[in-house]
């Protein structure tokens, strides 16, 4: 009996814990398209504090730049994975990607501060040996 109510318990803290996914999911297109279209300004505008407190504005576009200067427009992406992190200072979503740009494939991963079921980017990684061997997208020959 009491490994039923302790069980329903833990049932019933997971339910109460779950949190959409949707918006942080919704925000990576989003982001590919502003990065595609040269809006890296609005991007770190529109992003959480947790990000601009570690890059600035300058820095940040200097990044995006860099990054659709060496791998062109994006393709495709394909989620590889995601986390939900809850923390005493708010609810944080990770996402991982699988991306295909003009120029080669990156791993992307996103992290998003949850703001009233909004996502706002707090973190942005990439990995691609394209970005760092590869030529200019941007570079004909």
């Amino acid at each position: 009996m009491l490994r039923t109510i302790a069980l329903l318990f833990v049932l019933l803290l997971a339910c109460g814990c779950s949190v959409d996914t949707a918006p942080a999911e919704q925000a990576v297109p989003m982001f590919h398209s502003m990065l595609d279209a040269g809006n890296f300004a609005q991007i770190y505008v529109g992003s959480s504090e947790d990000l601009k407190s570690l890059s600035s504005q300058h820095d940040f576009v200097a990044f995006l730049e860099a990054v659709h200067r060496k791998l062109g427009a994006s393709a495709s992406s394909e989620r590889q994975g995601w986390r939900v992190d809850y923390r005493t200072s708010g609810t944080f979503i990770t996402l991982t990607y699988k991306t295909r740009y003009a120029v080669g494939e990156a791993q992307e991963q996103f992290v998003f501060r949850m703001k009233d079921s909004r996502a706002l980017l707090a973190g942005y990684h990439i990995n691609s040996n394209a970005l760092i061997l590869g030529r200019d997208a941007t570079t004909t020959i």
